[in-house]
C-alpha cells in the first residue's frame, strides 16, 4: 500500500471543491493508498497538491515524496487517480 499524503494550496482563488476532489480520490484509492496529513521528517510514496488555480507555483518542497502529482482543476483528479494505481502496481513488482 502507498503512503500519500495531501497539500492544499492557499485558497485564494479556488475554480473547484479541493475538498470534495480530496475525498474522491481517497475514496477511489482505498485499497491501493493510506492518505495521512504530513508530518515532520516523515517520507511519503506520494505528494498530492491540490491547487485552486494555475497561480500557484509551491511544490512543498519540504515534503519528503518520491512522486508529486498536481492537481489545477476538477479534469485533473482522475489522472491523479490513475497514476497513484499504476505506482501500486508497479510497487508490487
Amino acid at each position: 500500500m502507498l503512503s500519500c499524503t495531501v497539500k492544499f494550496c492557499g485558497g485564494c482563488n479556488p475554480r473547484y471543491d479541493r475538498g470534495e476532489a480530496y475525498r474522491r480520490i481517497r475514496e477511489s484509492l482505498s485499497g491501493v493508498a493510506r492518505f495521512s496529513l504530513p508530518e515532520d521528517g516523515a517520507s511519503y510514496d506520494v505528494l498530492v497538491i491540490l491547487r485552486g488555480c494555475t497561480g500557484c507555483e509551491y511544490l512543498y518542497e519540504d515534503i519528503q515524496a518520491d512522486v508529486r502529482l498536481i492537481a489545477v482543476c476538477e479534469a485533473d483528479i482522475d489522472s491523479i487517480i490513475r497514476k497513484i494505481q499504476t505506482l501500486e502496481i508497479h510497487k508490487k513488482d
